[in-house]
């Protein structure tokens, strides 16, 4: 029977069949030959008797981290405060995404905290003009719920951000029996202290929301070129380069230069791309 992996654990796996109910299997030894390992997330075949995964179907997408197949959402969940707000790391999550083909957009969490309102207005206004939907949210006051219920419904949508900045409290608040645990911010060690340990499906509204460990530093597994083209606000305007593998740094008739001049690509948003870039390496057939 056909079933969606929920989470995994030292190599068994909790599914949820077609019929609703929930099992926990293994793989055949198959895939260990082949070097192929479930995710959560991937659609499987499942014997009910022998409690075997016999067939992983088709991915759509598959993320490395956090580790999971089948995505149709990235939620990149940034907090006004504790941990700080950072527009390099929003910038560097959706470039993730998009590599992946994978729609993206931003929750601002703990908007019933003192924060700069102007400097908080201007970087949702950047993220707004190059198309990114961004919803700002309180788990206090609950402001931002009900459009973040009806973002979520009837799709796969994986949390993504640092740990602290409220994942899984809004995980128990769109699904109260879901009993995430919450963590603790420290200041101390200027950061959030990690509760989520492994990616986890809960199911939610026709679809499911994946609750993910948090990081504050991700690896992108891409070369300069691929950054040139995913970054937020640089795909529809890359094909328009009069280079085919412009980077937009120094080219000749570069698009994203000038949106960036028309102020259609804020400033703050290109210095992130600069950084990012200095990151990652050339493709080795460049030339």
């Amino acid at each position: 029977m056909k079933a969606i992996i929920l989470s995994s654990q030292y190599g068994t796996y909790s599914v949820l069949l077609e019929n609703n109910t929930q099992l926990l299997v293994k793989p055949r030894g198959l895939f260990r030959h082949k070097k192929i390992k479930p995710a959560v997330g991937d659609i499987v075949i499942v014997d009910e008797h022998e409690l075997v995964i016999c067939d992983i179907l088709d991915r759509k997408n598959y993320l490395i981290r956090p580790n999971i197949a089948n995505v149709d959402e990235v939620a990149i969940i940034m907090s006004t405060s504790e941990p700080n707000f950072s527009s390099l790391l929003i910038d560097k999550f959706i470039s993730y995404a998009n590599y992946f083909k994978i729609s993206a957009c931003v929750i601002i969490s703990k908007a019933d905290k003192n924060y700069d309102e102007v400097m908080l207005n201007k970087k949702i206004d950047a993220l707004e003009k190059i198309g990114v939907k961004v919803i700002i949210y309180s788990n206090v006051t609950k402001l931002g719920l009900d459009k973040i219920k009806e973002l979520f419904a009837n799709k796969i949508v994986a949390l993504m951000g640092q740990t602290g900045v409220g994942k899984s409290s809004l995980l128990n608040e769109l699904i109260p029996n879901s009993k995430r645990e919450i963590g603790e911010y420290s200041n101390a060690l200027g950061r959030g202290k990690h509760q989520t340990k492994e990616v986890v499906l809960i199911k939610y509204e026709n679809g499911f929301i994946a609750d993910t460990p948090g990081f504050s530093s991700l690896e992108l597994p891409m070369y300069k070129e691929d950054l040139a083209k995913c970054f937020p606000g640089f795909e529809a305007l890359y094909d328009k380069c009069k280079f085919n593998n412009c980077l937009h740094i120094n080219e000749k008739d570069c698009e994203v230069k000038k949106a960036l001049l028309e102020g259609k690509i804020s400033q703050e948003s290109y210095d992130n791309y600069l950084k990012i870039l200095d990151e990652l390496i050339f493709r080795k057939d460049r030339y």
